[in-house]
């Protein structure tokens, strides 16, 4: 990595710690980092294994537990991508997790946080300056 992509890499990382980790700590720590809040219903046979197995894999896909550049199986670019997309789908957080969890899906105001970092963020790696 160049210095220019550290500098990159540092803009990216001081706008979610502004904007972003505190959408992420109240919407997706739980499955996506090492400070989940188990519910009650997690000592449940049953519910333990599946909630176990979720986060194993949420982490597994995508870590935030130590900030940007997240822990994943995949590049920053193609994160922040991931990301943009799942929210924009939708898919995150999982409706099951919905279901038990209300408040968990991401405001208007908190979308537009989100798409706005993940933008700037991607346009930034594309850059050649």
């Amino acid at each position: 990595a160049t210095p220019q992509d550290s500098i990159k890499m540092r803009k990216i990382g001081e706008a979610y710690l502004k904007n972003v980790r505190p959408i992420f700590e109240k919407k997706c720590f739980d499955c996506h980092s090492s400070s989940t809040q188990y519910p009650w219903y997690a000592k449940l046979p049953g519910p333990k294994q599946l909630i176990e197995y979720d986060v194993g894999e949420a982490k597994k896909h995508l870590d935030l537990s130590t900030g940007y550049p997240f822990k994943s199986h995949s590049t920053p670019i193609k994160d922040l991508q991931a990301i943009r997309e799942s929210i924009k789908k939708g898919e995150m957080p999982p409706f099951r997790y919905r279901i038990m969890h209300w408040g968990s899906k991401l405001t208007d105001e908190e979308y537009e946080k989100v798409r706005e970092w993940t933008d700037e963020g991607e346009k930034l790696l594309q850059s050649q300056e």
